[in-house]
C-alpha cells in the first residue's frame, strides 16, 4: 500500500489488505511459535520425562492455525482493490509485479510450511527418519517467511514490526545454535573410572567409599 492509501480516512477502501496483512502477521507468529516449539523439543534442553508428549498436541494445533492464517493471507489479497492481483499472482511465485522476489519467498515458504506440517500425519508412510530429515528444512522456510514479512510488508519499517521480527528471530536463533553444539558441550556429566566418558555410573550403596571425617 502507498502512504496515501494508508492515511485514507475510510478503512473500508483497503479492508481486504488489512485482513490479509493481519492474517500474514498471525501466520508469521504461529509459524514462529511452531518452529521454536519444534526446536525446543528437538534440542532436549529440558529433559523431563513425558514433556515432549505433552508438547506435541500444542505443536500440532499451532501448525494447523498457521496453515489457516497462511491461506487467509493469500486469499484475502484477491479482494484488494489497490494490488488487484490475479489468482496466478497469489499462487505462482514470480508472477506478481509487486516486489516479486520477496513475495515469491512468501509463496514458497507457505507451500513448504503446509507440506511439512501436514507430513506429520504421514510420517509412518514416509518413514520416521526421512520425515525428521525433511522437518529440518522448516528453519530455512521460516527464515524465508521472515524475509517475506520484512521486504514485502508496507509496515516493515515501523518500530513495532521490527520489534516483532526481532522477538521472533531471537529464540529460534538461540535454539538452532544450541542444537548445533556438540553433544558433549551440551550435556556434561560426571564420569567415574568404571564408566565411559560422559556416562553416569550408579554405584551401589555398599560399594561406596566412606567419607573421611
Amino acid at each position: 500500500m502507498t502512504a496515501l492509501a494508508l492515511t485514507n480516512p475510510d478503512p473500508f477502501k483497503y479492508s481486504w489488505w488489512l485482513v490479509s496483512r493481519a492474517a500474514g502477521i498471525t501466520a508469521l507468529l504461529f509459524v514462529t511459535a511452531s518452529t521454536v516449539l519444534g526446536l525446543f523439543m528437538a534440542s532436549g534442553i529440558f529433559k523431563r520425562p513425558g514433556l515432549k508428549g505433552r508438547l506435541l498436541p500444542a505443536h500440532e494445533y499451532i501448525s494447523l492455525v498457521a496453515i489457516g492464517a497462511i491461506l487467509l493471507h493469500g486469499l484475502a489479497l484477491l479482494g484488494d482493490k489497490w494490488l488487484h492481483p490475479s489468482v496466478a499472482a497469489i499462487f505462482v511465485p514470480g508472477v506478481i509485479s509487486y516486489r516479486p522476489l520477496s513475495v515469491a519467498f512468501g509463496i514458497i515458504s507457505g507451500y513448504v510450511t503446509v507440506l511439512l506440517s501436514l507430513s506429520y500425519y504421514l510420517r509412518r508412510q514416509i518413514g520416521i527418519k526421512r520425515w525428521r530429515m525433511m522437518h529440518r528444512f522448516i528453519v530455512v522456510v521460516w527464515m524465508m517467511a521472515i524475509g517475506h514479512a520484512y521486504f514485502s510488508g508496507s509496515d516493515a519499517s515501523t518500530l513495532w514490526m521490527r520489534i516483532l521480527l526481532m522477538a521472533s528471530i531471537a529464540p529460534a536463533l538461540f535454539l538452532t545454535l544450541y542444537r548445533w553444539l556438540p553433544e558433549e558441550n551440551r550435556n556434561r556429566e560426571m564420569s567415574t573410572p568404571g564408566g565411559k566418558k560422559g556416562e553416569t555410573v550408579v554405584v551401589p550403596a555398599h560399594q561406596q567409599q566412606p567419607r573421611s571425617s
